[in-house]
């Protein structure tokens, strides 16, 4: 699995690419956690280059979004997982554990980002 982080004003943005299993998802879980620590709680991700998810990794992206989301950032916003590029491989995953409906999913990761 390969992870491009971008750094944007309120958001921060991750493209993952490959495999998200049991051997890596612990990698993506150590990068949102450095990032909430830095207190960015807004995060879009760009699915487009996703092969394959398997539990460990989707275990890692329904914690990041409880997380996320129990942070408050202002009287009006909080925080939140947004997901962009859903492939249909995926989506099919997204779909059988009932994550279609937990996250917001955007067609592509301009929207996404612009729906903070």
């Amino acid at each position: 699995m390969e992870i491009q982080h971008k750094r944007l004003h309120r958001v921060d943005l991750l493209a993952i690419r490959g495999r998200l299993d049991a051997a890596n998802a612990p990698d993506l879980k150590q990068l949102l956690e450095e990032l909430f620590d830095q207190g960015r709680y807004r995060i879009v991700l760009d699915l487009e280059h996703l092969e394959y998810v398997a539990s460990p990794g989707l275990r890692v992206l329904i914690e990041a979004r409880k997380r996320a989301r129990d942070r408050k950032l202002s009287d009006l916003e909080g925080g939140d997982v947004r997901i962009a590029n859903l492939p249909p491989r995926i989506k099919e995953v997204f779909d059988l554990t009932g994550f279609t409906s937990l996250f917001e999913i955007f067609p592509d990761p301009v929207e996404a980002v612009g729906s903070y």
